[in-house]
């Protein structure tokens, strides 16, 4: 038998260190502008015509939540949203000129789900202001969710 030598390490195939690192930064730089690109389209949502669009609006609209009493110009008298769906809810806000990122914060009461993630799925038993309460538009308001079924 004859001695052979060890095999040399497979040759290096791949990118660079510096080379990854610049297509990840160039990735990055992507798609952040793909992000403001597509958060500056304006929030004025398009009419689809198919059922399920019109019943998802029309299951907004009638929310069980009363209308809104705008007085003193820019204030809104909360209702209770305490037992309604938390979608609901921040939609009810939405539409009476809340931010729907910035000025409504969702939170969880449970103990094993603590990110509403969706808020379809979530049910609000608090709210940080006071139902019947006259509230600024814009007042950041936090709804205390739970997902027990």
């Amino acid at each position: 038998m004859t001695y052979q030598p060890p095999m040399p390490p497979p040759a290096r195939r791949g990118f660079s260190g510096p080379a990854v690192a610049l297509i990840a930064v160039l990735a990055l730089g992507a798609g952040c502008v793909g992000g403001v690109a597509v958060g500056s389209i304006g929030s004025t949502p398009t009419t689809v015509a198919s059922p399920t669009r019109t019943a998802t609006a029309e299951a907004l609209q009638d929310t069980g939540l009363p209308p809104a009493e705008e007085e003193k110009g820019r204030l809104v008298k909360l209702p209770d949203f305490k037992g309604q769906n938390a979608a609901i809810a921040r939609q009810w806000l939405v539409d009476r000129g809340w931010n729907e990122f910035s000025d409504i914060k969702l939170g969880s009461q449970d103990r094993y789900e603590t990110v509403v993630l969706l808020p379809e799925n979530w049910t609000v038993t608090k709210q940080s202001h006071k139902a019947g309460s006259e509230v600024d538009v814009g007042t950041t308001i936090v709804l205390t969710c739970t997902k027990a079924s």
